[in-house]
């Protein structure tokens, strides 16, 4: 289940910019927020000039794209993508990423949809899709000046996939069952961070906030109802999930601890 700890929610300086954020993010459903300390499990949502910090204590979590930054550089420079060899997403495509986290999948896909597509993305934690949706709302502020070209023009095609990302607060199931049957291109699964590695040092701060129930395949079916081309599933190498559910697991990937299926529609 997800963490319901209440959380302290401040800011750093009294600008109307950053209230204005902090009544964002006390109107946003399903967080358990509070103005005072209230016991030693308290959590702190932080809202500063340098960006929104989610604080437990000695673990932080902050929205930025810097995975997506990596990727982005690397397809551009030709390399391969084993996300996008998944979905096989071109520009137009709809897209729903089912499981958010912090979004990283997201962009990486709102980028190859471009303009034209759309990204609808549902997050089950409310503080993880408040958190990821105040980030891509706010992405240029986070935008370092790069000298680099090449980042530069990375940062900027991030910036505008942003702009394709809209976030939902629940559970993706309930939301499947009001779309049409086969509306979407594409739709993602990515529930690896209820199997959260002790060594993954960017993961593991999610572990506390995050879903950790197994795919429902009642899910799965609603999934292949509204796909046009394919559902994807990403988990652990050599998973059982993938043969519950029935996905075909994309070979590849030798070296890497995750692991692709695919159910073709």
């Amino acid at each position: 289940m997800v963490s319901e700890i209440p959380i302290l929610i401040k800011t750093t300086h009294f600008d109307s910019e950053l209230q204005e954020r902090l009544q964002w993010f006390r109107q946003q459903p399903g967080c358990s927020w509070t103005l005072t300390r209230s016991g030693e499990e308290a959590a702190e949502l932080t809202i500063t000039r340098q960006g929104v910090f989610l604080t437990s204590g000695t673990e932080k979590l902050s929205f930025h794209p810097s995975m997506a930054l990596i990727r982005l550089i690397n397809i551009l420079r030709g390399g391969s993508d084993r996300y996008l060899e998944a979905t096989q997403l071109k520009a137009g495509d709809s897209l729903i990423d089912a499981t958010l986290g912090l979004g990283t999948d997201a962009l990486i896909g709102a980028w190859a949809v471009g303009d034209q597509g759309s990204v609808q993305a549902y997050e089950q934690s409310p503080i993880l899709a408040a958190l990821v949706q105040d980030g891509l709302s706010h992405f240029q502020e986070i935008v370092p000046h790069a000298k680099n070209e090449e980042k530069q023009n990375c940062w900027a095609a991030l910036a505008q996939a942003a702009r394709q990302i809209e976030v939902h607060w629940g559970e993706h199931r309930e939301y499947f069952r009001r779309i049409p049957s086969r509306s979407v291109d594409v739709v993602y699964f990515d529930p690896m961070f209820r199997h959260t590695r002790q060594q993954s040092d960017s993961i593991q701060p999610l572990h506390q906030w995050s879903d950790h129930s197994p795919l429902d395949q009642e899910a799965v079916l609603e999934a292949c109802r509204i796909a046009r081309h394919r559902v994807v599933l990403k988990e652990r190498k050599n998973s059982s999930e993938f043969r519950r559910l029935g996905f075909e697991i994309l070979r590849g990937g030798r070296y890497s601890p995750v692991d692709y299926g695919i159910i073709f529609i």
